[in-house]
């Protein structure tokens, strides 16, 4: 049985929901120990020895990963499989939405392919980028958030790992 953490930032719950969702993928579909943890919560150092496999995700917001997350990305990952994601609810998601595929693909290189380039030791077995939502004065502003989104990609980690 292959141990999962998961570890995210969000800012309005995108991130911790399409987290939750994947975990319960992995669990229920294919028998992983899974620990969910947010970053913004997490006080003391993680013990990553005990896992082989490292999934994390992001929200994007005023274009930039939350700094927990970011930070979190600079962790040795020698010897796991790491998967990223990030949550996008405003920029890159709707592109590909509306297929605007060149759009999307400028977006999801600069808030996913670069940063995670730029600070994981070890490249990732896959990234995804999924809708999201965004929150203003307690009203929801955008809502594009899919749960087969996760649902999807958390069986394609299942499946490249069983």
């Amino acid at each position: 049985m292959s141990k999962t953490l998961i570890a995210y930032g969000t800012r309005f719950g995108a991130t911790a929901k399409s987290s939750e969702v994947i975990a319960e993928v992995l669990k229920e579909k294919f028998n992983h120990e899974v620990d969910v943890i947010n970053l913004k919560e997490q006080k003391e150092s993680l013990d990553l020895s005990v896992y082989d496999i490292i999934i994390v995700g992001s929200s994007i917001a005023k274009f930039s990963w939350t700094k927990q997350a970011k930070k979190f990305l600079n962790s040795d990952f020698t010897g796991k499989k790491l998967f990223v994601f990030i949550s996008s609810a405003g920029i890159t998601y709707p592109a590909l939405e509306k297929g605007n595929m060149e759009k999307y693909e400028k977006w999801k290189r600069r808030f996913l392919d670069r940063v995670v380039k730029k600070n994981a030791n070890v490249k990732p077995s896959s990234t995804a980028v999924f809708g999201g939502w965004i929150k203003r004065n307690g009203q929801m502003k955008i809502s594009n958030w899919k749960e087969e989104d996760a649902v999807n990609w958390a069986e394609e980690i299942g499946k490249s790992i069983s």
